[in-house]
């Protein structure tokens, strides 16, 4: 049994500082990276067949970003709450769904589009809706909370 955790844990332990470490990464692309996001913990950066991947936390955001393999973006993906969400969409919802509290936010980027999917919550209901960069909103689901 000693050996197999004794394994394990190399093996967790290897695979872990190849995840977060930037070996095979594009150096430039790490320093623009640091340069953009001084203030980011948790820096995790994978690579896959045709883009790099950085995963990392900014005070209470959680965010990846794809880049192609010549360093150009692809997509970011970032979880907050509602004190990050612009006060333009906050104060639209808060019209549309009164009774509703914000409970988080999902953003993700594109270069030519952004979508909000905006999980909201009130005594017996969950539900999500998404607002495009185009100013549509879209309920997307709606749950009951079991009682």
């Amino acid at each position: 049994m000693k050996k197999y955790l004794s394994l394990f844990y190399f093996l967790f332990i290897g695979f872990s500082s190849i995840a977060s470490s930037p070996g095979n990464i594009d150096e430039k692309l790490v320093q623009t990276f640091r340069e953009s996001y001084p203030n980011a913990i948790e820096v995790n950066w994978k690579e896959f067949p045709q883009a790099f991947a950085v995963y990392f936390a900014e005070e209470k955001v959680r965010a990846n970003i794809i880049f192609k393999k010549d360093g150009s973006f692809v997509s970011s993906t970032r979880y907050y709450g509602e004190e990050y969400l612009p006060y333009y969409l906050v104060a639209s919802i808060k019209s549309k769904f009164p009774e509703k509290k914000i409970y988080g936010v999902t953003e993700i980027s594109s270069p030519s589009d952004i979508a909000y999917y905006i999980k909201l919550e009130d005594e017996g209901t969950w539900m999500t809706i998404k607002l495009d960069s185009d100013g549509s909103l879209k309920v997307i689901e709606k749950f009951r909370k079991d009682k």
